[in-house]
């Protein structure tokens, strides 16, 4: 049975890419896009609506639904978070065209692939408004020629969590830390204060290189694609990142535990660490792993590639749409409009389970100027809300988890080889080129070197 199902999802696989990839121009034929004329008066619209979503996503999705239904009473939703490999069934009823849920989660770097395939509904006339309240960084991935078919959720604004207790112990003021050599710097006094006990952050070389590899190219304005979907990985901004990195490596001021493994949860609670570099949604983590240590952790801005430079980037985020086989979209709209366009729906999810909000709109709610006890009374809300707005557009393509997933390889490999950074990145780019049979962006430097 188990040969015969795995027969099946390979052949509908297949025939999902083969839509991908020969699918019409939006233009000229796909979904019929959901027109404001559409809406009906919120009193009006009836009926039921299922939303597949799972964690703690869906329990805040679940917890807008009373604001919802204070509008659209006669509006029936079901969040559905049970069931083994949603997001497998999910692509499986976009093949099949039915069975699907009304409204979806997704990760935002799957965004694309999903977008370009015409099987998801074009939300441009009804959605299309919300741009501005939304930072560019995170709007334009989802829109596909020209035409929008999905919404941000949440997103990972990055800054630096560190422990208070170890940074007072060896001297160290964060708010001296402005690039990233002087972070460097401050890891090799940490480590020689403490005779070895405490590294400066985790960055393990077995799969977790390219997460800080991500973050760095957006502060270095690098890219893996150009808007035009070309291979752009072998750059100036990539060659500038990967150098950064090596400098991590050989200063020996990192630990190499692997993430989200228990010994690095256990690092929140020991001082074999003292700080950690990601998105603004570890600070659940830090809360529901380190309880005890409330007080003790504070946050400063990314440390710039050079002084002067950009200190905002984002790792993670969410998206919601709408498939194209939902019976009834102006209530699926209607919902999605509701939790991620509304100010009241958006600092409902950020306020209890603390799912940072993409609208923009939010920032300036007295809320993000609160002071955060787990934090010292910091007000870390307002830190990470700081320059969303300038965070550096990454051309998402639907290649991207393809060439992240052997970038990511290539990355490991790299950080035990010694290889320069130059050869690296032109061996990357000829092998991606290769497996994906992309052209290269002007951009790449390998075309300079050949002129």
């Amino acid at each position: 049975m188990r040969v015969v199902f795995f027969g099946i999802l390979l052949a509908l696989c297949g025939l999902f890419v083969f839509t991908v990839a020969s699918a019409p121009r939006r233009s000229e034929a796909g979904p019929k896009p959901l027109r404001v004329e559409d809406l009906r008066v919120p009193e009006k619209l009836h009926g039921e609506i299922e939303v597949w979503s799972w964690n703690i996503a869906a329990a805040s999705l679940k917890r807008v639904i009373p604001g919802f239904n204070r509008i659209y009473p006669n509006v029936d939703v079901t969040v559905n978070m049970t069931g083994a490999n949603m997001q497998t069934r999910f692509f499986l009823s976009l093949c099949a065209g039915v069975g699907g849920p009304d409204v979806m989660q997704l990760q935002s770097v799957e965004g694309p692939q999903y977008t370009a395939a015409g099987r998801l509904t074009d939300l441009t006339e009804v959605a299309g408004r919300y741009e501005d309240s939304f930072a560019p960084a995170f709007w334009k991935n989802c829109v596909f020629d020209g035409r929008v078919y999905a919404v941000p959720w949440d997103m990972g604004p990055c800054a630096v969590f560190y422990k208070r207790d170890l940074f007072e112990r060896y001297g160290i003021d964060p708010r001296a830390i402005d690039t990233w050599d002087d972070f460097i710097q401050v890891g090799e006094e940490i480590l020689e204060k403490s005779q070895g006990k405490t590294k400066l952050f985790h960055l393990p070389t077995s799969h977790g290189m390219f997460s800080l590899f991500e973050i760095l190219l957006q502060q270095a304005g690098g890219q893996i694609f150009d808007g035009q979907g070309r291979i752009a990985i072998y750059s100036a901004e990539s060659l500038e990142v990967v150098s950064l990195l090596r400098r991590l490596l050989d200063a020996n001021i990192c630990s190499n535990v692997d993430t989200f493994t228990a010994e690095y949860f256990a690092s929140l609670q020991n001082e074999t660490v003292a700080c950690y570099p990601t998105a603004v949604w570890f600070g659940g983590s830090i809360k529901d792993y380190a309880k005890p240590t409330a007080g003790n952790w504070g946050v400063f801005r990314l440390p710039a590639l050079r002084e002067g430079g950009v200190q905002v980037s984002n790792l993670g985020g969410s998206i919601l749409v709408i498939p194209d086989q939902c019976r009834n979209k102006e209530a699926a709209w209607a919902f999605v409009e509701y939790a991620l366009c509304t100010e009241e729906g958006q600092l409902e999810q950020y306020r209890e389970f603390d799912l940072f909000p993409s609208l923009m709109t939010t920032f300036d709610d007295p809320f993000f100027e609160g002071a955060d006890p787990f934090y010292g009374g910091q007000k870390v809300r307002k830190l990470f809300s700081q320059e969303i707005g300038r965070m550096h557009i990454l051309h998402r393509t639907k290649h991207w988890n393809e060439a992240t997933r052997y970038l990511g390889q290539a990355l490991s490999e790299w950080a035990a080889s010694g290889e320069e950074p130059e050869v690296f990145l032109a061996r990357v780019e000829t092998k991606m080129k290769r497996r994906i049979g992309l052209s290269l962006s002007p951009m790449s430097l390998s075309l300079g070197e050949e002129g």
